[in-house]
């Protein structure tokens, strides 16, 4: 089996997922989780309006694997973007493994410049050559898992604008989106799976 990393095929590493889990989705609740690690916002935003989502439902293999040092990067970033009132953006670095079945796993992030309000982000045009200059940093042979995002009070879930994006940059089976919500305290997952939204249990590892 290969998976594709930009133009190259690499091949799949047989290893067994990581086994030092110290959270799990659904089972545990990620507002405990966040708490513990002391992200607190105590004040909402005024909703300029209301996204509109995209149905989805949740699947039962675990295949989705975040290291536990890459999802504090995540809950930092999200949150001192909140504080000024705006959404966060990144990339999820990682890679494919295979045991059993093929499953992901997130080592750590990149993110640069955004161009960014309480409803609305993007990277900004210079961003990239920031971007490219962090993943030319990292020593391993790394694979674009997926990307971040924020939302601020919505609840996390895949926007129709979300999807756009999904379909159009990340449609590998292996592709995921991480939706986290800052205030509400909830981070879920999201894959395409014959072109719909599906929701990925994951594990937090270290």
């Amino acid at each position: 089996m290969v998976k594709i990393n930009g133009e190259e095929k690499k091949r799949f590493h047989r290893e067994r997922p990581p086994e030092k889990i110290i959270f799990e989705y659904p089972k545990n609740k990620i507002k405990d989780f966040i708490e513990n690690k002391g992200f607190y916002i105590e004040f909402k935003f005024f909703k300029e309006r209301e996204k509109e989502r995209v149905e989805s439902h949740l699947q039962n293999k675990l295949d989705f694997y975040i290291n536990e040092r890459a999802m504090e990067k995540i809950l930092k970033h999200c949150n001192e973007m909140a504080l000024t009132g705006k959404e966060a953006m990144g990339f999820l670095i990682g890679d494919v493994k295979y045991w059993d079945g093929e499953y992901s796993v997130v080592y750590d992030i990149a993110t640069a410049s955004l161009l960014s309000s309480s409803i609305y982000v993007r990277f900004r045009k210079e961003a990239f050559e920031e971007i490219f200059n962090k993943l030319d940093e990292i020593e391993y042979e790394y694979v674009l898992i997926g990307w971040y995002h924020s939302h601020l009070g919505y609840s996390s879930f895949m926007s129709k604008i979300d999807m756009e994006t999904q379909i159009k940059y990340f449609n590998k089976p292996f592709h995921a989106s991480l939706v986290i919500d800052p205030i509400k305290k909830e981070v879920k997952v999201f894959r395409l799976y014959m072109g719909k939204c599906v929701e990925i249990p994951y594990a937090i590892f270290r």
